[in-house]
């Protein structure tokens, strides 16, 4: 069995978007991508070269239930589900298949 791997999970909403972004998301996400990534050298750096990163939240959920994660970062825990409700049903789902979840300070 392959060995379990820290995900990061990249998340920008529309309300974040700036004007020199020009209504595309590439710009935020790459720097969001690189905040993480510098936690991750900091913080976890056995783990960088096999971080997998992902933009859609349904792929972390499929990936979650193959049990490929070890850890799951993310910038803001908020940005793991539209609602509170979400975010904490995620959290479980995440904690009872003993995922670390872990957001930048």
């Amino acid at each position: 069995m392959e060995d379990k791997v820290t995900a990061v999970y990249l998340m920008v909403r529309a309300d974040e978007l700036h004007p020199q972004d020009g209504g595309k998301y590439e710009g935020p996400l790459a720097q969001q991508k690189e905040e993480c990534l510098s936690f991750l050298r900091e913080r976890y750096p056995e783990d960088v070269e096999g971080a997998r990163f992902y933009t859609s939240r349904s792929e972390v959920i499929k990936d979650v239930e193959r049990d490929l994660f070890k850890r799951l970062v993310v910038k803001d825990l908020d940005r793991l589900g539209a609602t509170r409700e979400d975010v904490d049903a995620f959290i479980f789902e995440l904690n009872h298949r003993n995922v670390e979840v872990v957001s930048l300070p």
